[in-house]
C-alpha cells in the first residue's frame, strides 16, 4: 500500500474522511511501502530530538522505552518490529490506521482491545518542528517507547473501560486527562521536572518551548531548584488559579475561534491573550506555558486542544501519583453496572 501524499488542511475542526471500511485495519493497510524522502524525513525528525541536550529533559521511563524498542534512526519501522517489541513485553498489540483523527471513539474501542493505533500519515518537510495533528512519527516515537513497559500499558488500560461506560460530558473530561497525561504532562524526576507527554516529546518546537520554561522559571526567581520543586509549582497554582481559570477561558474561546492552529498563530495569540486580561507576564505567566500541578478539575476545563499548541502543561509529583488521579475519576465510571 502506497501512503497518502495529500493530507487535507486543517480548518479547525476535525476533518472528515471517506474510507472504506472493509480496507481499514485490514493486513493490506498494515505494512506500508515508503519512499527515500518519507524515511529521510524520518531519520531528520528522529535526528532532530535524539540530542543529549534535549534526552537529560525526558524521563527515564521514556529513555528506557526507547531502547527496548529498537527503532532505526533512519528507517520508518514495520509493524512487525514494533509487535515484536512491544506484544511480547506488555500485551498490547500495534494496528496501523488510514484514519487521520477521530472524535476518540474509535481510538477507545481499539484501546479496550489492547490495540494502539498508528496513522499511515508522516509530517512533510514544512512540518518538521510542529505538526499540526498527530503523524505516525508522533505514534511511533512518542508513545510507543512507553508501552514497552508494564505501568504505562496499565495507565493506557484506564481509559476505554471508563470511557465506554461514561456520559458524554464525562467522555470530553476523560479525553482531556489523556491529553494532559500521555500526550501533554510532565513528572518531577530527583526534584527536576521532566517532559512524559509523547505530544511534547515528538514536536521539537514544543519540547524546546517546554525546556526552556524549566530554565526561565529558575532563572526569574520563580522556582527555587535547590527547594521542593513540586510544592512550589503548587503554591504558585493556588495562588494564581484564579487568573489560571480565566486564561483557560480566553483559550477556549480562541480555539472554538480557530485561532491556535499553527505555531505562529498559537503562542502568539496566547501572548495577546494576557494583555487582554490584564495578567502581567511575569511569575509563572512570564514564559510561553504554564506549568501546574496535576488538577483534575483544571484540566477538566481545558479543551482537548487537537491540532493546536498548548498553552498550559501539568506536572506529577510522581508517576504514581499520575495513576492515582486518573483512577480517582476514572474508576467510579469503569465500575458502573
Amino acid at each position: 500500500m502506497t501512503m497518502n501524499q495529500n493530507p487535507p488542511v486543517y480548518t479547525g475542526d476535525i476533518v472528515k474522511q471517506d474510507i472504506d471500511p472493509s480496507r481499514e485495519y485490514t493486513a493490506e493497510n498494515q505494512e506500508i511501502v515508503f519512499n527515500d524522502e518519507q524515511h529521510a524525513i524520518w531519520a531528520d525528525l528522529f535526528a532532530g530530538i535524539h540530542q543529549p541536550y534535549l534526552l537529560e529533559h525526558l524521563c527515564r521511563e521514556y529513555i528506557n522505552g526507547l531502547a527496548m524498542l529498537q527503532l532505526d534512526p533512519k528507517r520508518i519501522p514495520t509493524v512487525k518490529h514494533l509487535n515484536v517489541q512491544i506484544q511480547t513485553r506488555t500485551g498490547w498489540r500495534i494496528e496501523r490506521t488510514a484514519v487521520r483523527y477521530t472524535l476518540a471513539d474509535d481510538w477507545y474501542a481499539k484501546f479496550a482491545q489492547r490495540i494502539f493505533l498508528i496513522t499511515d500519515y508522516l509530517r512533510t518537510r514544512d512540518q518538521m518542528e510542529f505538526t499540526p495533528e498527530p503523524d505516525m512519527f508522533h505514534d511511533i516515537f512518542g508513545h510507543l517507547p512507553f508501552l514497552t513497559q508494564d505501568f504505562y500499558a496499565k495507565i493506557e488500560d484506564k481509559f476505554a473501560p471508563a470511557y465506554m461506560k461514561a456520559t458524554e460530558e464525562e467522555r470530553e473530561v476523560i479525553k482531556h486527562l489523556a491529553w494532559y497525561s500521555t500526550e501533554f504532562g510532565l513528572v518531577m524526576e530527583n526534584n527536576r521536572i521532566k517532559v512524559f507527554g509523547a505530544g511534547i516529546i515528538s514536536g521539537r518546537s514544543e519540547l524546546t518551548h517546554t525546556i526552556m520554561e524549566f530554565y526561565r522559571l529558575g532563572r526569574d526567581n520563580v522556582i527555587d531548584y535547590s527547594r521542593d520543586v513540586f510544592a512550589q509549582l503548587q503554591s504558585h497554582f493556588l495562588a494564581n488559579k484564579k487568573d489560571i481559570h480565566r486564561i483557560i477561558a480566553g483559550v477556549n474561546e480562541m480555539h472554538r475561534q480557530g485561532k491556535m492552529s499553527s505555531e505562529e498563530q498559537g503562542w502568539n495569540v496566547v501572548r495577546a491573550l494576557y494583555d487582554k486580561l490584564g495578567i502581567p507576564r511575569t511569575g509563572i505567566f512570564g514564559g510561553d506555558v504554564i506549568l501546574v500541578p496535576f488538577d483534575v478539575e483544571t484540566i477538566a476545563l481545558i479543551p482537548k486542544t487537537v491540532y493546536a499548541f498548548n498553552p498550559m502543561f501539568f506536572v506529577c509529583e510522581t508517576l504514581e501519583q499520575m495513576d492515582s488521579l486518573l483512577d480517582s475519576y476514572l474508576k467510579p465510571i469503569a465500575s458502573r453496572k
